[in-house]
């Protein structure tokens, strides 16, 4: 019986949300520069102190803007993935649990629910899978 792409994906949700991998948006870098930008013109404007000060309202206004910009990536799979990426995970996922012998979903989601090496495996595939061929950042 081959495998259900469908029941995989939502197996490794399950995974990825108790392993509580997220994903940024494109976000990282612009609040990277907020912040710097903010803790430049403190220290330019008012020196140490400035600094410090710059620093925290660039910081507080990067984790403002930033808000709702990370996802977890159960939800990147299930809703923003087309079909032809789930399945193109779901073979590399198949691909990476080789040398457990998983022929079909009956086999898989007990492995890969109760064998840490295999979760390992998969959740090393998904983040590979989502940075590589998404350009997607994963946080931890």
């Amino acid at each position: 019986m081959p495998i259900n792409t469908r029941e995989l994906m939502e197996a490794v949700g399950t995974l990825t949300d108790k392993e509580g991998m997220k994903v940024t948006l494109k976000s990282s870098a612009k609040g990277a520069a907020v912040c710097g930008t903010a803790c430049f013109i403190g220290g330019v404007l008012a020196g140490p102190v400035g600094l410090a000060v710059g620093g925290t309202i660039g910081a507080i206004s990067a984790g403002y803007m930033s808000r709702g910009k990370f996802h977890p990536v159960s939800h990147i799979i299930m809703h923003e993935m087309s079909e032809r990426e789930r399945e193109k995970l779901k073979d590399h996922i198949v691909a990476s649990l080789a040398e457990f012998h998983p022929t079909d979903i009956a086999i898989l989601l007990p492995l890969l629910m109760g064998n840490l090496a295999a979760q390992r495996a998969v959740l090393n595939t998904v983040a590979s899978f989502i940075t590589n061929e998404m350009r997607m950042q994963i946080i931890d």
